[in-house]
C-alpha cells in the first residue's frame, strides 16, 4: 500500500493496488514517512476500508481531533476485548469507541459525568463485556491519567455488545433488549420459589437464551412457528409451572414492548426455564 497522506504519526490514509483508500492505524506508522511511501505491513493495527468516501471527512476529523495517546489505548481495549470474547469484533468500534472516551474524559475533567442507570444490568447481563469495560477503565487511568467512574465501564461494555451481537449486525436496540432481558428475569424471580444462582453455568445458559430472543424479537428475525405438536403438549403437561411463567413473559412482553414473542420461542423458554428451576 502507499501513503497518500499523514495524518499524524499513528493514521496515515493509503492508497491499495484495487485503488481503494484506506484509513491506517498503527504505533509510528507515519513517523518520517512521505507521501507515495509504502506501508510497512508489520507496524499496521487496524486497517479501515471506506468504499464511501464521504466518510472520510467525517472518520480523519475524528482520528485528528482525538489525542494519539488514546486511540492507542482504545488499540489496546480492542486486543483485549477480542481475547475475552473470543469473537469477531467489528473493526469499526475503535472509532465509535475513541470518539465516546473522548468525550468522556473531557467531561471527566471538567467535572462532569454521566450517571448510567442500566449499569448494574449490563454488568449482570453481559459479564465478559463488562470485564472489558472494567479493563477499559484501568488503561484510561494509567495512560490518559485520568478516572473515570464505574457508570462508563457499562457504557464502554455496550459498545463491544453491540459490535459482536447478531455476527456483526449493526444493532441500534442494545437498551431496548437489555430492559427485555431484565423484564425476564424480574417475572421468573416473582413467578417462582426458586434462588436462582447467577454465577452457575446453567443461569447463564437460559440468560443468553433469552438475550438472542430478544434480539431476534426487537429486530423482527423470523424464526419458524412450527413445533411438534405431541412434544408441545408433552411439554406443557411435564412443566406446567414453567409453561405459565413462559406465557406470561411473553404476555408481558408484548402489552410493555408490542413484540410478540412466537409459540416456538414459547416452547423454548419453558425447556430453559425447566433446567434452570429445577437443577
Amino acid at each position: 500500500m502507499e501513503i497518500v497522506r499523514i495524518l499524524n504519526n499513528n493514521v496515515v490514509e493509503a492508497k491499495k493496488e484495487s485503488g481503494n483508500h484506506v484509513i491506517i492505524i498503527g504505533n509510528g506508522i507515519g513517523f518520517r514517512k512521505h507521501k507515495g511511501d509504502s506501508v510497512d505491513q508489520t507496524d499496521i493495527d487496524k486497517v479501515f476500508i471506506l468504499t464511501n468516501k464521504k466518510l472520510f471527512p467525517t472518520v480523519e476529523n475524528l482520528l485528528l481531533t482525538v489525542p494519539t495517546d488514546l486511540i492507542e489505548s482504545c488499540n489496546l481495549i480492542v486486543n483485549y476485548g477480542k481475547k475475552i470474547l473470543g469473537e469477531k469484533i467489528n473493526q469499526n468500534i475503535i472509532i465509535t469507541l475513541a470518539d465516546h472516551l473522548n468525550h468522556a474524559i473531557k467531561n471527566a475533567r471538567d467535572g462532569f459525568t454521566t450517571p448510567n442507570p442500566l449499569n448494574w444490568d449490563i454488568k449482570r447481563f453481559y459479564p465478559d463485556e463488562y470485564r472489558v469495560g472494567k479493563y477499559a477503565l484501568t488503561v484510561i487511568e494509567r495512560n490518559q491519567f485520568i478516572s473515570l467512574p464505574e457508570d462508563e465501564a457499562g457504557f464502554i461494555a455496550m459498545h463491544f455488545v453491540d459490535a459482536t451481537i447478531m455476527n456483526e449486525k449493526k444493532f441500534t436496540n442494545v437498551s431496548t433488549v437489555t430492559n427485555i432481558i431484565k423484564t425476564i428475569l424480574n417475572i421468573v424471580n416473582q413467578e417462582s420459589k426458586v434462588v436462582l444462582d447467577e454465577d452457575s453455568l446453567i443461569f447463564t445458559r437460559f440468560l443468553r437464551h433469552i438475550q438472542f430472543m430478544a434480539v431476534r424479537a426487537v429486530e423482527g428475525v423470523t424464526v419458524t412457528d412450527e413445533f411438534d405438536k405431541e412434544i408441545s403438549n408433552l411439554i406443557k403437561q411435564k412443566y406446567k409451572n414453567e409453561y405459565l411463567i413462559a406465557q406470561k413473559i411473553a404476555k408481558t412482553i408484548l402489552q410493555k414492548y408490542n413484540i410478540e414473542i412466537l409459540n416456538s420461542e414459547i416452547m423454548y423458554m419453558t425447556m430453559h426455564l425447566a433446567r434452570l428451576l429445577n437443577s
